[in-house]
């Protein structure tokens, strides 16, 4: 009995083993075929691939070469999972059968995106700014809207994250958890779970329809729960930099000034902020603020026809809460409609076309000669690619151009018969600060 147990057992060793290498084997083929794939587009490569005897997929040091967006990608670590070894195998067909895993997990650990000149151009929108754009950019001098190009213009040359994301399928209930982070660096963390009902009847109707036996419309999975919790770990005290630049104004006029704009523009669109939002929101902007967002939504709620819904209705029947550095704000805002959220945008586009319309009507030509000339050094960022003279405590002058600013230092451009150099010069240091700018 011994001998037959250890038989077996031996057995078994080889098999699971036999069976990891072949899952090996199956994985870099079929990785291998995935490269080939994109092969025209994106250039694929990785130093290893392995599977645990778990069924955990795990590659190591990823790149991928995007040709048409000339920007590399690169990940340091991706980890997937749904199920054991034999689960991984069928994953593929029952997808095709409509049949969902039980539970997967992925977790992508130190993705660096750089910031190409292609990539920003192709990520840049020239659509209206819409209405949540207005309220984001208030008193930020003439930015319209954060995109990728004023995200760079922050400081961030490139986007380093790691993700998590874990799904879970309760076969009693039908319904789907799904939960994750998003970790971005020196910007912001953000949390999450959504539970999503009805997902196995929907599969049901779907593979009734496919066979000709549905006597009715498929039904639609609902979202029954909806958990955001984002983290500032960084991006706020960024933008606030930028905008007090655009602004031509400190740090702390703007975190005093966002918030009073912001309720201008909403009043004159009929909303209008509860006291008890108006004391929590320039909490929500400054460093190391956390914002919670929870929905909840009844059985009788309807995204449909979310447009149709007053604002109480909406509070109700989906059941939202907020809260502002772990404070519930229990009353957000009076007279707010889809509509009247949607006239914000319409409202500042108006005002922009009667701006044009008199700018043209009062438009007459004026000569325009250039000079150096003092410009304070709270606003050096506006000029950037100008010509500048820097006057030092000790007398030492530098001319040249001005590529970049920081809080502590300004870097500026200077050619000479040896060549170009790019000096920085240490803000505390500088008396006086010459922009060679238009004189009308």
């Amino acid at each position: 009995m011994l001998r037959f147990l250890i038989k077996f057992l031996l057995l078994a060793i080889v098999l699971t083993a036999a069976s990891v290498l072949i899952a090996e084997w199956k994985l870099k083929k079929d990785i291998d075929a995935f490269a080939r794939a994109i092969q025209p587009f994106v250039e694929f490569d990785y130093e290893s691939a392995n599977i645990g005897l778990t069924g955990e997929i795990r590659l190591h040091s990823i790149t991928a070469f995007v040709e048409p967006l000339d920007v590399n990608v690169e990940i340091g670590e991706l980890r997937f999972s749904a199920g054991n070894l034999y689960e991984l195998a069928f994953l593929e067909s029952d997808i095709r059968n409509n049949k969902l895993p039980e539970n997967v997990q992925l977790k992508v650990r130190d993705v660096l995106l750089p910031f190409t000149p292609l990539l920003t151009r192709s990520l840049q929108s020239n659509a209206p700014p819409a209405s949540n754009d207005i309220l984001e950019t208030a008193y930020c001098g003439d930015v319209e809207r954060i995109g990728i190009s004023e995200f760079e213009a922050m400081g961030f040359d490139y986007l380093a994250f790691s993700t998590e994301f874990f799904y879970l399928l309760d076969k009693y209930s039908g319904s789907v958890v799904l939960n994750g982070t998003i970790d971005v660096e020196d910007a912001f963390k953000v949390d999450y779970q959504v539970n999503v009902g009805g997902v196995m009847a929907w599969l049901e109707s779907i593979a009734q329809r496919e066979i000709g036996q549905a006597r009715q419309e498929v039904v639609l999975p609902d979202l029954s729960l909806l958990e955001i919790r984002a983290q500032d770990k960084g991006y706020n005290q960024r933008k606030a930099q930028y905008c007090a630049l655009k602004q031509d104004t400190t740090v702390e006029d703007y975190y005093a000034q966002h918030p009073k704009e912001l309720e201008k523009i909403l009043n004159e669109s009929g909303i209008q902020l509860s006291e008890e939002l108006k004391l929590l929101y320039p909490e929500s902007i400054k460093p190391e603020s956390e914002i919670y967002w929870f929905f909840q939504p009844k059985v009788n709620f309807e995204f449909a026809g979310i447009t149709y819904y007053s604002y109480e209705e909406l509070l109700d029947l989906s059941g939202f809460r907020l809260a502002i550095n772990n404070k519930s704000v229990k009353q957000l805002m009076s007279g707010w409609s889809f509509a009247n959220y949607s006239n914000i945008a319409e409202l500042v586009a108006k005002e922009k076309r009667r701006l044009s319309i008199e700018a043209n009507n009062q438009y007459e030509t004026v000569l325009v000669s250039k000079s150096y000339q003092t410009v304070p050094l709270s606003s050096a960022g506006n000029y950037i690619n100008f010509p500048v003279k820097l006057t030092r405590d000790d007398g030492h002058l530098y001319e040249g151009k001005l590529i970049k600013t920081s809080d502590k230092s300004l870097w500026v451009l200077i050619r000479s018969a040896q060549g170009e150099a790019t000096i920085p010069v240490a803000r505390n240091r500088i008396i006086q600060i010459e922009a060679y700018k238009v004189v009308l």
